[in-house]
């Protein structure tokens, strides 16, 4: 018995062996992984490894909605003729994988190593704390990767010094223009000798000292011709905000570039869509995550008090008839739109923010979803104080138009007749009708837009504290505004937190961060977070439950819900003096 076993695995050695001998594979790595030659074995590992469920079908078949047209899974992979093409961010498993194959494997690795680059001494007078460079030196060893910190946590400072370590000629990308201005003055402020930081935005075209560049995902991509004359000579990339790359344009950037080193940086990996599994496959696995408890208990972050404000404001969803005068609740889209603009349009509610922002002192800022509403505000604070405060709205550019859901194409066809739209069309890719209508009157659109050269003076003024109360939305602030001095956020805008066991409420999580920020001239800085809460509408009132688990996930302390509805309301509308 024991010679036969024996002699089957001498057999077994022997054939495997010629299994080597014979079947070769050949894996180039660039800005994406070439795999040549896989043996079905290998291909069928790979393919199931980067397969996975589709978040958008799990969330529709839990609530119970159609699923045409979505796919349950997804893949993260495809095919060139018989080439299978892999993320970058494979690269370990795929290693991995191939050491369980009987295969040969030729690797060829043509990614840019890029020239090299002396960004000199970093500056004595911005220290970096200990965590800090523990978390440089476990990216620095890591070709490429993701770092996470939370707002606050110096992840511009690990991204600069990052480059730095590495002497190689670097690519900062980031989203928004006031965050690529912010990238170049903390460069200039913390390297001697980096020279002046290219520039590559809306239509400027400047390499600087060659050293760093910093550009706009959307410059880039309405520009292929630079992203090939970077793979010439750039050996590493950053990516802010890097949560932001299952987004089509940053996809699409980040897969044509061939540098050797790239580091994603983010204080939010968790999406709402659950699709951070592109970000981690496009740049590379979490390197290394900074904790927030160490960050309070060495003073780098500050925990901000949470007060909750509870309004009175309700709404019947079933109040919507349609034409024959019966119940006509329309598609999720349209209710909750029509819920938002019936809140902002609550008189009772807006007093009640403007009083409680008027009651504060500091510097404070007013985070809400909706242009209008953020002039609504400030209309009324500039009726109700009495001081002269220096108030500013902020905010990105006014789209006069946008498309909108509706009932059907019996709607459509009647809102086109009477003026309530100018056109419409049934979109194929969320299977429902839609109306185009005005966002804004021509007057509100000729009031309220605000240039390039504005906005930037009014974050300027911000940064100068010459702005007593900023109010902006929370598309522009959330991310990379570094305004240490502000005490009070007031989050008066609905917004979705941690739902189904997931950390995904990053809209709140980087809202309340703007606050948390320590300040280098008020050491002593205390900070509250005001959250307006409509309890009464049971959306609504799920929502903030899900922005305390957040608050909860953030370790700051939470104040019992009010025993009754209308006490907080009460309570701080007896403290009024004026």
């Amino acid at each position: 018995m024991y010679a036969a076993k024996m002699e089957t695995s001498e057999v077994f050695c022997s054939f495997t062996a010629e299994i080597r001998y014979i079947v070769m594979v050949s894996i180039c790595i660039s800005n994406n992984i070439r795999i040549r030659g896989a043996s079905t074995l290998l291909r069928a590992a790979i393919t199931k490894a980067l397969t996975v469920d589709n978040p958008e079908y799990k969330k529709r078949k839990a609530r119970r909605r159609p699923t045409w047209g979505c796919s349950p899974k997804l893949t993260l992979y495809s095919y060139e003729g018989a080439d299978l093409i892999v993320p970058r961010g494979f690269l370990g498993s795929l290693q991995d994988l191939t050491m369980d194959q009987f295969v040969d494997i030729e690797w060829a690795d043509v990614r840019e190593t890029g020239k090299t680059a002396r960004f000199g001494s970093w500056q004595a007078s911005y220290e970096l704390t200990k965590e800090q460079l523990v978390a440089i030196n476990k990216c620095v060893v890591k070709e490429s990767g993701c770092l996470v910190a939370p707002a606050g946590g110096g992840k511009t400072d690990i991204g600069l010094v990052y480059a730095a370590e590495l002497g190689k000629v670097s690519l900062w990308i980031t989203h928004t223009k006031d965050l690529l201005e912010q990238t170049v003055k903390r460069t200039t402020q913390c390297f001697d000798s980096v020279g002046e930081v290219g520039k590559l935005v809306e239509g400027t075209v400047s390499w600087g000292s060659g050293k760093l560049i910093v550009a706009t995902v959307q410059t880039l991509q309405n520009n292929p011709k630079l992203i090939e004359q970077l793979n010439q000579f750039v050996g590493t990339v950053v990516v802010d905000e890097c949560h932001h790359l299952p987004a089509a344009c940053f996809m699409e950037v980040v897969g044509q570039l061939k540098a050797k080193y790239m580091l994603g940086l983010t204080a939010t990996p968790d999406r709402k869509d659950g699709l951070e599994c592109y970000m981690y496959m496009g740049i590379g696995p979490k390197l290394y995550e900074i904790d927030r408890a160490g960050l309070y208990e060495s003073g780098r972050l500050i925990k901000p008090e949470i007060r909750f404000v509870y309004t009175e404001f309700s709404y019947e969803q079933a109040s919507v008839r349609n034409k024959i005068n019966s119940v006509d609740a329309g598609g999720e889209e349209l209710d909750y739109r029509e819920l938002l603009d019936k809140l902002i349009a609550d008189e009772e509610r807006l007093k009640l923010i403007s009083c409680n922002i008027l009651r504060q002192s500091g510097y404070q800022i007013v985070i809400a979803d909706s242009i209008p509403y953020c002039h609504k505000i400030a209309q009324k604070l500039w009726e109700e104080a009495l001081l002269n405060l220096r108030i500013e709205v902020v905010h990105g550019p006014l789209q006069r138009y946008t498309w909108r859901v509706c009932r059907g194409e019996a709607e459509a066809e009647d809102m086109l007749q009477d003026g309530r739209c100018i056109s419409y069309r049934y979109n194929k890719a969320v299977k429902r009708w839609q109306v185009k209508v005005p966002q804004y009157s021509a007057e509100q659109y000729a009031e309220w837009s605000i240039s390039t050269a504005q906005r930037k003076q009014i974050m300027q003024d911000a940064a100068d504290r010459n702005i007593d109360i900023l109010i902006a939305t929370g598309q522009l602030v959330q991310e990379g505004l570094d305004l240490p001095h502000l005490n009070h956020g007031h989050l008066v805008t609905p917004k979705r937190g941690d739902v189904q066991g997931a950390n995904n409420g990053a809209s709140v999580e980087q809202a309340i961060g703007r606050i948390m920020r320590v300040d280098p001239r008020n050491l002593n800085k205390q900070a509250v977070w005001w959250d307006y809460v409509d309890y009464n509408v049971g959306v609504l009132k799920s929502q903030y439950n899900s922005r305390r688990k957040v608050y909860e996930r953030l370790q700051l302390k939470c104040p019992a819900k009010s025993r009754r509805k209308g006490e907080d309301i009460e309570k701080m509308l007896a403290g009024l003096t004026w």
